[in-house]
């Protein structure tokens, strides 16, 4: 009797231990199964940004006047960072695809440049037109509206423009028909470079936006007073996009700036930073252009 309640009571505790011994083996399972179907933060990709300047003089990740990188990364949720690379224009397009995870921040779109790079589905930055920009002391020397295509004699090798730069499809043709007009500067920080030869009568005007040029002698220290001659021509809003490596990671990196750029937040920025950097005229010009990136928003 004794043996045979012990022999009970030994089964009945072997059955305990093998029960609770399931039920960890299930809670285990069931745990490991609800971790692994738990959405994976993934890690954010990396870019890098080239740019014409040294990130020590214009860092375009930080907030600065029309800074319309540093909106989007104020909107990226994560998604991805850059770190700012110095090179110049021909340069950056020669490097675009060796590096593989480069982007360009401002680039016209052309179908050449989209064999070569991806770009935003909309633009990062809408400018008012391309200005012929000169010393407001030297205006009078100037028509109220300057034709590229029949300029003096006196203007050759006097109107600056950046090398390998594009200005347009109005002003592109022109500047490779007749390039003895025109004062070719290359290298780093060429724009910087052609307002300071502007500013000691090294050139007759360069061709630049109006807007760009007083952020540039605020962020240089350039004290001269400018005047922006429209073109005969030019006389729509030029729209800068984001351009980036045509490689795969490329490709991820261009999909995640328009997921971001798609926001209604980043929409709200994006016209916000506008209408605060340009002036009145300014703004009247670009409306339309806003009204036609916007309309399906």
């Amino acid at each position: 009797m004794i043996y045979s309640a012990m022999k009970r009571a030994t089964i009945s505790v072997l059955k305990m231990a093998e029960s609770n011994q399931l039920t960890s083996l299930v809670c285990s399972l069931f745990l490991g199964a609800f971790i692994l179907c738990m959405p994976v933060k993934a890690a954010p990709l990396e870019g890098i940004l080239l740019a014409e300047t040294d990130s020590n003089q214009s860092d375009l990740t930080k907030a600065q006047p029309l800074g319309m990188f540093a909106v989007l990364l104020d909107h990226r949720d994560n998604l991805f960072n850059f770190t700012q690379q110095q090179a110049s224009y021909s340069r950056s397009w020669s490097d675009l695809n060796k590096l593989g995870n480069a982007c360009m921040y401002n680039k016209f779109k052309s179908a050449e440049r989209e064999q070569v790079s991806y770009f935003s589905q909309k633009p990062i930055t809408v400018y008012p037109p391309l200005r012929f920009i000169v010393l407001k002391k030297n205006l009078h020397l100037f028509p109220n509206i300057i034709d590229f295509k029949h300029l003096p004699p006196s203007m050759k090798g006097n109107v600056g423009v950046v090398t390998a730069r594009s200005y347009g499809d109005n002003l592109n043709p022109i500047i490779a028909e007749h390039p003895e007009y025109f004062y070719f500067r290359s290298g780093m920080n060429s724009t910087n470079k052609l307002l300071e030869m502007l500013a000691k009568d090294r050139v007759v005007g360069i061709l630049e936006y109006s807007a760009e040029v007083g952020f540039i002698k605020q962020k240089i220290g350039l004290e001269f007073e400018h005047y922006a001659i429209p073109i005969k021509g030019v006389l729509q809003p030029s729209y800068g996009y984001m351009a980036c490596s045509k490689t795969p990671t490329g490709r991820q990196l261009i999909d995640s700036i328009d997921a971001v750029m798609s926001k209604p937040s980043f929409i709200q920025a994006f016209i916000d930073e506008h209408n605060r950097n340009l002036d009145e005229d300014e703004k009247a010009l670009i409306k339309p252009a806003f009204d036609k990136i916007f309309k399906s928003e």
